[in-house]
């Protein structure tokens, strides 16, 4: 049989087996084209070939070889799934039937095939995460629709078959979307928006690529969903206007540090621009000084992953120092390796400032309450001294050689209730009140003083104009103008210098006065120092502006200077030059008033004997008013607090005249005795002295307007004058 189909068939190669585990081999290896069994191997056999052969490849043709007499077996086989048979007196048919079946099982593979490769496209089109379609090249009808756009769309498959592209597309296809596509181009690109069945829209990135097929053109088109993309975007664009809006500075520098972002505080900060900072080394703009170590450090141990917050200085634009707080964190890649550094400042110089400014008015507060509680032990112990004065002058005779000595010790007492009272307003416990100044005793009493507050240092020159001139203002504060002036000036000499004040006068024009002509006293203060760069002189009276180094000065001075001269309806400028000196002049308005004379008043006499209750907790301040008291013939009754003074005042209140009393006492302070007192008697008449002055004892009512308030230290003559007005006034 081999023979007759070799000769028969000698174009097609043959192989032959009669077992049936090797004919299965043969059929899985996929070369086969067709099966031929001869009938003769039995019907077992032939049962199980054609059985093996479905199972492997059920469009596998398999030919039966059989006798006449068995062509009904045979045909019997062929509805089993056999292809045909032929009969063994006829082999010449052999090759033309497996040609035919062959060709037969070759079609029918290629389009198992092709079927197979459209299910798995269609399984990799409907899995695409992009929408996909297919539409009609003339009326962009939608043919094809996978999975992905069924889903984003949310209509049917068929629903999706009955539109257009410009259905579910809110940006109709461009203008001459179809021009061209025979020509040129065969691709298009573009940005668009996408139409929910509900409405709703996303935007979206379109493709369309051509495609011919059969004379026709077919659209393929893929839309790409970029709502993450956009709202990625938006969030990116959001956090970079909030860091841009950010008042503290941000740099992002790459590993080498190297400034590739910043924000718009830090253009601010440092004065350059976005181009003018990025690529620059961050390096560069850190001001070299002990504070800038650890920032540098910092820098260096990013590499490791460590983070640092701390203050270092940093260069601001027209190369002033700005102090910042800063914190320095790396970006580490997925390798743990550094990739970015990212620097975000805060500048606090001014806080800086403001909290040592603070700390300076704490520390003068401090000095204040101090200085007033040793003005008022101090003044005790001038009323005692002045009270011991005037009893031994009142008793003394005029011609004896030691009259002129009580005389200077009573002058003396004047002037140290003067200076006790300077020392109060110093420390802010009482506001003076304007009064008529000479301006060359001002300059002159401050100089005698000045050398105290700033040393040897400078030697003190003095230029005083020959004529009066006379202001309105208060003393204290002109004074301390004067001497915050004479302290810049030490500051600013490295060796000996002159410090110049003078005095003189100047009609100043309606430009500077406020319309025509006015007269004003004119103070200059001027040094040899150092001098003050034209750029800072604008500066100089600002408040926290110093020209100082760090930590020797506040800011506030030249700002002090500068309020109280305009509250004087003044005015002060400053001219310098480096290496020459400073001065400045001080301008404030004349006046025709004339200073009144600071002496102690002429004697007073008692208009009669009157019972005095004087309560004082200081025996020696009490011992002195006692003995003054009775030299001027009044009858005393003493009480060492308010308590004591009531009870004595409840049982002898008809008796006593008027009553003196202090205001700040143990047990019993004057105001509440005052208050027992006038429960007592409405009518009773009272002096108040004290030490202390302002705010202490504007409480319970008690306003010092309404009342006779004399300050410590007492002079005599005063209280007795006082006295005799109180008692004469019914």
């Amino acid at each position: 049989m081999q023979v007759n189909l070799k000769t028969a068939c000698q174009h097609t190669e043959i192989e032959s087996t009669s077992d049936l585990s090797s004919f299965s081999e043969k059929l899985l290896a996929g070369k086969v084209m067709a099966a031929i069994a001869d009938l003769s191997l039995g019907e077992v056999y032939i049962t199980q070939a054609l059985a093996i052969l479905k199972s492997i490849d059920k469009d596998l043709p398999l030919i039966i070889i059989t006798k006449r007499d068995k062509q009904e077996l045979a045909a019997k086989y062929i509805g089993m799934g056999a292809a045909d048979y032929i009969l063994t007196d006829n082999l010449l048919r052999l090759c033309p039937v497996i040609g035919r079946e062959a060709k037969t099982y070759s079609e029918v593979t290629a389009g198992r095939k092709a079927r197979q490769e459209i299910k798995e496209l269609q399984n990799i089109i409907n899995a695409a995460e992009d929408e996909i379609y297919v539409l009609d090249g003339i009326t962009l009808k939608i043919n094809f629709a996978n999975r992905k756009a069924v889903q984003n769309l949310r209509h049917s498959t068929d629903e999706l078959k009955e539109l257009s592209m410009n259905d579910i597309m809110m940006d109709v296809m461009p203008l001459g979307f179809m021009s061209g596509w025979d020509r040129n181009k065969t691709r298009k690109t573009f940005y668009t928006r996408m139409k929910r069945k509900d409405g709703t829209v996303y935007p979206a990135e379109a493709v369309f690529q051509s495609v011919k097929t059969d004379g026709k053109t077919a659209i393929l088109g893929i839309i790409h969903d970029i709502t993450e993309k956009e709202s990625a975007k938006q969030q990116a664009m959001i956090l970079n206007k909030a860091i841009d809006a950010s008042a503290s500075s941000v740099i992002i520098t790459d590993k080498d540090f190297r400034i590739f972002y910043v924000n718009k505080a830090y253009c601010t900060l440092s004065g350059k621009s976005l181009t003018e900072s990025v690529g620059s080394d961050i390096h560069d703009s850190i001001i070299n000084n002990s504070k800038t170590d650890d920032f540098r450090q910092a820098l260096q141990n990013c590499s490791k992953g460590q983070s640092w917050v701390g203050e270092y200085n940093r260069l601001g634009k027209d190369g002033e120092t700005h102090i910042v707080l800063g914190s320095v964190s790396p970006v580490m890649d997925e390798k743990s390796e550094l990739q970015n550094i990212v620097i975000v400042e805060e500048d606090i110089t001014e806080r800086i400032r403001i909290k040592s400014q603070l700390m300076h008015a704490q520390k003068m507060e401090t000095v204040g309450e101090l200085t007033s509680g040793i003005a008022h032990d101090f003044t005790n112990m001038l009323t005692a001294i002045g009270g011991f004065a005037s009893i031994m002058k009142r008793k003394m005779d005029t011609e004896s050689n030691l009259f002129m000595y009580v005389d200077r010790i009573i002058d003396l007492t004047i002037r140290a209730k003067s200076l006790t009272q300077n020392l109060l307003n110093f420390s802010r416990k009482q506001m003076q009140a304007d009064r008529v100044l000479n301006v060359n005793e001002l300059v002159n009493t401050v100089s005698g003083f000045l050398s105290m507050v700033i040393g040897n240092k400078l030697e003190i020159h003095k230029e005083l104009s020959p004529e009066e001139i006379n202001i309105v203002g208060d003393p204290v504060q002109l004074e301390q103008v004067i001497i915050n002036l004479a302290t810049n000036a030490r500051d600013a000499v490295s060796k000996e210098g002159i410090l110049t004040i003078s005095t003189d006068r100047l009609m100043i024009s309606s430009k500077e006065a406020g319309g025509g002509f006015k007269e004003y006293a004119v103070i200059k203060v001027r040094d040899n120092g150092s001098g003050i760069e034209e750029k800072k002189l604008k500066k100089i009276f600002e408040p926290f502006y110093t020209t100082k180094d760090e930590g020797k000065g506040t800011g506030l001075g030249l700002y002090i200077v500068s309020d109280i001269i305009a509250r004087h309806n003044g005015l002060i400028e400053c001219q310098s030059e480096l290496g020459v000196g400073t001065e400045f002049i001080i301008k404030l308005p004349v006046t025709e008033k004339k200073p009144e004379t600071l002496k102690e008043e002429t004697e007073v006499k008692s208009t009669r004997s009157a019972v005095i209750l004087l309560i004082e907790d200081e025996k020696m301040v009490r011992d002195s008013l006692m003995n003054a008291l009775d030299a001027y013939g009044y009858r005393v009754i003493e009480a060492a607090n308010g308590r004591d003074g009531v009870e004595i005042y409840k049982e002898r209140h008809n008796s006593i005249d008027l009553v003196i009393s202090d205001i700040v006492m143990p047990v019993m302070d004057g105001i509440e005795a005052y208050a027992q007192m006038s429960g007592i008697n409405p009518d009773v008449k009272m002096i108040f002295t004290t030490g202390y002055v302002g705010e202490t004892h504007k409480r319970d009512n008690f306003d010092e307007k309404d009342h006779v308030v004399l300050l410590k230290p007492l002079l005599v003559k005063e209280l007795i004058k006082r006295i005799e007005q109180l008692i004469q006034k019914n």
